[in-house]
C-alpha cells in the first residue's frame, strides 16, 4: 500500500546535482588534525596529529521527502560514513557519519546543498550552504589561522604551542590550510593539472546549528568544550596528467570552535578553540 502513493524518486531517475562526484570510496594518508585539549592541570595543550582516512559515500536509492501542505521536496540524499586513525601507529581518532543532500534554494533561503552529521562525542551538526563549479584549480585560503581567540591569560602554555610543531614541519597551526595549497603545487610540479573543481562549502551560520548532549552545554558548573560554530569546504577536483589520463582527487578543510572556559572558576571567562581538519583523498573505486 505504502508504494500506491510513493512520490519519492528511485535509482536512476535521481539527479545528484554537483554533489554526484562525491560517491564512491575515498583514500587519503595526507591528513591532519589540530585541536587543543585542557591537561587536567589548569594548562592546554594543543595537539598536532597526521592521519588517515576512509571515507565511503553512497548513493540513497530513493529521494527523501520533505511533505509540506502544497509541497513535497524530494531531496537527493548521499549517505555518508568516514573513518580516521592516526599515524602511524593505526589508532582510531574519529568516526561519523551523516549525509550529503541537495535543497531547493527557493525553500530554504538560497542554499542549494546540506550536510547533517553525528559525531559520537554527543553532537549533532546541520549545516547549509552552497555549491559550484569551476574550470582550473581551487583558490583555497592562506589565512585561515587556528590560533586561539578569547579571554587569553597570560600563563606559558596558552600561546606557545602555536608555533609550527617539531614533529610535523609541513604543517602550521597558523596556516592550516598550506598543507593542501602545498599538495597541489607538488602535483603541478610533477606534471598534473587540475581541469575542474566543484565547490562544496557549508557552515551552521547559514541557518544551520549544533546539538549537543548536556554535558556539552552551558552551565554554572560547565567542564567539557562546548561546540559552538562549524563550517567545511570541500574541493572536489578532477586532476589529468601528461598523457591525458584524468583522476578524482577530494581536498576539505573544516574547521570546529570549540568554546572552553578560560579558568574554572572564573565564570563567563571563554577561550575559543578551532579544532581544524585538512586532508587529502583520492578516489579508489
Amino acid at each position: 500500500m505504502a508504494g500506491t502513493h510513493d512520490v519519492r524518486l528511485h535509482g536512476a531517475e535521481i539527479d545528484f546535482g554537483n554533489l554526484a562526484g562525491l560517491v564512491g570510496t575515498w583514500t587519503g594518508a595526507n591528513g591532519f588534525n589540530m585541536i587543543a585539549v585542557p591537561d587536567q592541570q589548569g594548562e592546554f595543550t594543543l595537539l598536532v596529529d597526521s592521519y588517515t582516512e576512509t571515507l565511503v559515500v553512497n548513493k540513497v536509492p530513493a529521494t527523501t521527502p520533505n511533505r509540506g501542505y502544497k509541497v513535497i521536496e524530494n531531496i537527493p540524499t548521499l549517505q555518508y560514513s568516514t573513518t580516521i586513525s592516526e599515524t602511524p601507529l593505526g589508532s582510531l581518532m574519529h568516526v561519523e557519519c551523516g549525509f550529503w543532500e541537495l535543497s531547493d534554494p527557493t525553500l530554504n533561503g538560497g542554499f542549494d546543498i546540506f550536510r547533517i552529521a553525528s559525531v559520537p562525542h554527543g553532537n549533532a551538526v546541520e549545516v547549509m550552504g552552497t555549491s559550484s563549479v569551476i574550470q582550473g584549480p581551487p583558490t583555497i585560503d592562506p589565512t585561515l589561522n587556528g590560533a586561539p581567540t578569547g579571554d587569553l591569560p597570560p600563563v606559558f602554555g596558552y600561546k606557545d604551542p602555536y608555533g609550527k610543531p617539531d614533529k610535523y614541519p609541513n604543517f602550521t597551526p597558523q596556516a592550516p590550510n598550506q598543507t593542501l595549497i602545498d599538495y597541489l603545487a607538488n602535483q603541478q610540479a610533477e606534471g598534473l593539472t587540475v581541469t575542474q573543481t566543484v565547490i562544496l562549502q557549508v557552515s551552521t551560520q547559514n541557518m544551520g546549528g549544533m546539538s549537543n548532549i548536556a554535558s556539552l552545554q552551558p552551565s554554572s558548573t560547565q567542564i567539557n568544550v562546548i561546540p559552538t560554530e562549524f563550517d567545511a569546504t570541500f574541493w572536489l577536483e578532477t586532476l589529468q596528467d601528461g598523457k591525458g589520463n584524468t583522476f578524482q582527487q577530494l581536498q576539505y578543510s573544516q574547521r570546529i570552535l570549540l568554546d572552553f572556559p578560560a579558568k574554572q572558576d572564573g565564570p563567563g571567562q571563554t577561550i575559543v578553540w578551532p579544532h581544524i581538519n585538512v586532508n587529502t583523498l583520492t578516489l579508489v573505486s
